[in-house]
């Protein structure tokens, strides 16, 4: 191990970079005086004795009289070992401490009022189940998507056969669209939809929000799927705002008589 290395070591057991210098001078030197341990440390001798107290409180040195002179040894290296135990055994006692005092700070947490939960999910795993879990709500779902490209691939992908037939029918949306020049809105079950339409030109968009309950999704089908799943009564609340400030400006959309069959992705 290189010396640098060896100082790293010894400052993650918590000793400063002259205490460390100073220790190590003493395990070449063996017994000496001060005078010749700062020498060898390269620091003056007054802060040689500050650090070698340093090392007493560590338990890294042991002082020596021979006749008049005041000697200092450094310890066996091995008492570094004890060093480490000891401050683990601290850290465990502060971890005693603190988990008796997590119930009440839970509880102080729990308390602090309704906290918004945001999940950001990407590929087409995670956003095949989020609409597979929105097929399964009971109530009301509002959704305002934009009908262009990303969509219909989007909708090629997910609405297999098999996808379809495991989502049972909603009760009831409301499903506000802005649709793309060149573009048809494809064919779904409108028996309970209430479908108003944005000017493209004004609203344009790509994506699809979905809402309900305490519940908001963002949907991305644009290069990679990904969405942000949010639940929040406070967010879900401004986002329904912003829907109806929408859905004011949007016009009731009529299907055209050959909807069903015209523009149904999948026979």
């Amino acid at each position: 191990m290189m010396m640098d290395d060896v100082k790293a070591a010894l400052a993650d057991l918590g000793l400063a970079p002259k205490e460390a210098d100073t220790y190590l001078a003493m395990l070449e030197l063996g017994p000496s005086s001060v005078q010749d341990i700062a020498k060898k440390a390269g620091i003056n001798r007054t802060t040689t004795y500050v650090m070698i107290e340093g090392l007493k409180k560590h338990g890294l040195v042991s002082t020596f009289e021979k006749g008049k002179k005041t000697l200092f040894a450094a310890e066996n290296p091995e008492q570094l070992i004890e060093i480490l135990t000891r401050q683990s055994q601290v850290i465990n006692a502060k971890k005693s401490k603190l988990e008796e005092s997590l119930p009440r700070l839970l509880a102080i947490f729990n308390t602090t009022g309704e906290k918004p939960r945001v999940r950001f999910l990407e590929g087409e795993e995670p956003v095949r189940e989020i609409i597979q879990r929105l097929g399964n709500v009971e109530s009301e779902v509002w959704e305002m998507f934009a009908v262009d490209e990303h969509l219909l691939e989007a909708i090629k992908k997910f609405q297999t056969n098999e996808f379809r037939s495991s989502l049972p029918r909603r009760l009831k949306t409301r499903a506000l669209v802005t649709i793309k020049p060149g573009y048809d809105l494809p064919y779904f079950d409108t028996k309970r939809a209430d479908i108003r339409v944005l000017d493209w030109n004004i609203h344009r968009f790509t994506g699809d929000l979905a809402i309900h309950d305490d519940h908001a999704y963002l949907f991305v089908y644009r290069g990679r799927f990904a969405a942000i799943a949010i639940q929040s009564k406070e967010i879900v609340e401004i986002l329904r705002a912003m829907f109806e400030m929408a859905w004011s400006c949007a016009v009731a959309w009529t299907p055209p008589p050959d909807w069903e069959t015209k523009h149904r992705l999948h026979k």
